[in-house]
């Protein structure tokens, strides 16, 4: 279940591919609504990322404990000194990024009163009165936020990809399939 030095747990190979799954969905629904006009429809939209948000939120929290919870897998490279620190840069960035595209995403919507609903189940209410030069301010910082994390997905890719057919390390492998012993 827990990572160790020899490789990732399957909680945290889990916990990998449902952000993956739920970044790409919010964003094909982000690009549909988007240019939508307002409306029943658009808002309905808006209100399911806002609850596929708080799930990533979610499990974001959890990702995080998981990884300063156990160990950290050792490069497969240990000598790749500067690869190695270039991927631990990216995967810090990308946390990083991931919370501050949420947090603008839920102040976007509380800034225009709204609360953040969570598939109707219950709703984050808002502690913000109506502002809208904060909602804009928060609906830029969402949005360009979500270019620049759309970029270090796709370095983090290539990283997989070099790796995978480069390198052929056998790191993709390891957040694919089970973790070795010893």
């Amino acid at each position: 279940m827990w990572n160790s030095e020899s490789g990732y747990g399957w909680l945290a190979k889990a916990l990998h591919w449902l952000v993956a799954l739920l970044m790409v969905g919010m964003s094909v629904l982000g690009f549909i609504f988007a240019d939508m006009p307002r409306g029943d429809e658009k808002t309905e939209l808006l209100a399911l990322h806002a609850s596929f948000g708080l799930l990533l939120l979610a499990f974001m929290v959890v990702r995080l404990g998981v990884r300063m919870k156990g160990a950290r897998p050792r490069p497969l490279d240990p000598s790749a000194t500067r690869l190695n620190a270039l991927a631990h840069s990216v995967h810090m960035v990308l946390y990083l990024g991931i919370f501050l595209v949420i947090a603008a995403g839920m102040l976007t919507l509380m800034t225009v009163g709204w609360d953040v609903p969570f598939f109707g189940l219950f709703a984050l209410p808002t502690p913000f009165e109506r502002d809208m030069a904060l909602h804009h301010l928060f609906e830029e910082i969402h949005v360009y936020g979500w270019w620049g994390l759309a970029g270090l997905v796709g370095l983090h890719l290539v990283g997989a990809m070099y790796h995978a057919f480069v390198l052929k390390d056998g790191t993709l492998r390891r957040m694919a399939r089970e973790k070795s012993e010893g």
